[in-house]
């Protein structure tokens, strides 16, 4: 970051970064890979540019306030808060931190948030947690990153009980970032509203808020995004928007922020987390603020059909026929998959209870990466292709049957056709069920 920028940065706070953390879990590292315009495969076509979404109109009193008397550094800052939404669930975790009780922040998104390119204590999700324990250093705060690269909103929701909420229980503040791992389609839309909806209904109500970010490029799916942000009164912080001013600005570069397409280097990294700190501190601020939105207040602007998603894979779920497919661990992540390298293609088969069906599967820029042809009830209901051009070994989510009631199900895999493509993996599965109706 250029000198001047650096100075207002450590003017506003220095971050102190400590080993370890405030009684939470050390950083943790999983499966990475580059994800310049990560987007997710769905059965449709992911458009390379953000399309055009309504954009809500927010009162004065809730939107940023930028001060014209600041530098054009100090107002990058500013500039990211796009709006502060409600402050109710943030209040109230923030007093439990002031009392010493013990709380968790969790964060969940795609690379940026899992820190691809940085080391683990310079994310800028560590970065923030450490800033809160430097405030609140009689309280235990958790820290939970649930970041992984590559990965949609849609996976995130579907792994989101194993890896948001199982690992300190529910979360009292949660920071959702996907907008350059999303694309623009009707599935991806209702399941980060679905993410969001799910994330606001734990019992522990905790704050959530969203996270815009940007490529290069100019990719984002802030645009469709912050509807959502608007409709539940969240806080959102926009570094899609900060980045933009200040490039176009002369300000900052965006080598400043980043050494390839997306990932923010450690000076960007410290950049975020000064954004997410000013959100706390405005917070301090007087003015009207909007009140808090429970998923049963407002009616669902993209839908919430995939709100009770859960995650089954082998250490859940046992087939009924397993075929030529054995119990292995291609990926990091996903520990419990069932793959197939060769055989006789018997297929495998599972016995399941669910209203909507996804499967997660392992795809690779790999000539032995097959199609698969997955048939519930003896229907078939898609076709899965795990060969990509920009695959890189990593996980996809696809949508394979959207259901009309939880029913018990026959899902049955086979791979297409004979030849050299013989290899699929199935990472997981993610299905809907009816115990909550947020």
């Amino acid at each position: 970051m250029r000198k001047k920028l650096i100075g207002t940065i450590a003017f506003l706070s220095a971050l102190t970064i400590f080993a370890g953390s405030c009684g939470g879990n050390t950083p943790a590292q999983t499966t990475a890979a580059p994800a310049a315009a990560e987007t997710e495969q769905t059965g449709q076509t992911a458009v390379s540019e953000p399309q055009t979404e309504t954009v809500s109109e927010e009162t004065p009193e809730t939107s940023a306030v930028i001060n014209a008397n600041l530098t054009p550094e100090e107002m990058i800052i500013q500039r990211s808060l796009l709006s502060m939404g409600s402050d109710e669930r943030f209040a109230k975790v923030l007093s439990k931190a002031e009392n010493g009780e013990e709380i968790t922040v969790a964060y969940i998104g795609g690379s940026i948030t899992e820190g691809y390119t940085v080391q683990p204590e310079e994310c800028w999700a560590y970065l923030t947690h450490q800033w809160l324990c430097e405030q609140y250093p009689d309280a235990k705060i958790n820290y939970v990153n649930a970041g992984l690269s590559g990965t949609p909103s849609t996976l995130g929701l579907i792994r989101s009980d194993r890896d948001v909420i199982a690992p300190c229980g529910d979360p009292d503040i949660v920071f959702i970032e996907f907008a350059v791992n999303d694309d623009n389609s009707a599935v991806t839309k209702e399941a980060y509203e679905s993410l969001v909806r799910k994330m606001l209904s734990l019992e522990s109500e905790p704050a959530v808020a969203l996270l815009f970010m940007r490529t290069d490029n100019g990719y984002s799916c802030q645009d469709w995004q912050k509807e959502v942000g608007y409709l539940y009164h969240l806080p959102m912080i926009s570094v899609n928007d900060a980045l933009t001013a200040g490039i176009e600005a002369g300000t900052m570069t965006w080598a400043d922020y980043s050494n390839d397409g997306a990932h923010p280097n450690p000076e960007g990294c410290k950049l975020v987390a000064e954004m997410v700190k000013y959100m706390f501190e405005a917070f301090k601020g007087n003015g009207d603020r909007l009140s808090d939105v429970g998923p049963k207040d407002v009616t669902p602007i993209y839908g919430s059909e995939y709100v009770n998603m859960h995650m089954l894979d082998s250490a859940s779920l046992t087939p009924v026929s397993i075929g030529e497919y054995e119990n292995t661990a291609p990926l990091t992540a996903f520990p419990n998959a069932w793959t197939r390298k060769t055989g006789d293609n018997e297929g495998i088969s599972f016995d399941m209870e669910f209203d909507d069906l996804f499967i997660v599967y392992h795809c690779n820029k790999n000539k032995h990466f097959g199609t698969a042809e997955v048939y519930v009830d003896g229907e078939k209901q898609c076709d899965v292709n795990s060969f990509a051009e920009d695959g890189w070994s990593n996980p996809v989510p696809q949508l394979v049957m959207r259901g009309d009631g939880v029913q018990k199900h026959t899902v049955e895999i086979k791979l297409e056709g004979d030849g050299e493509k013989t290899y699929f993996g199935i990472l997981a599965f993610g299905y809907t069920n009816e115990e909550l109706a947020p």
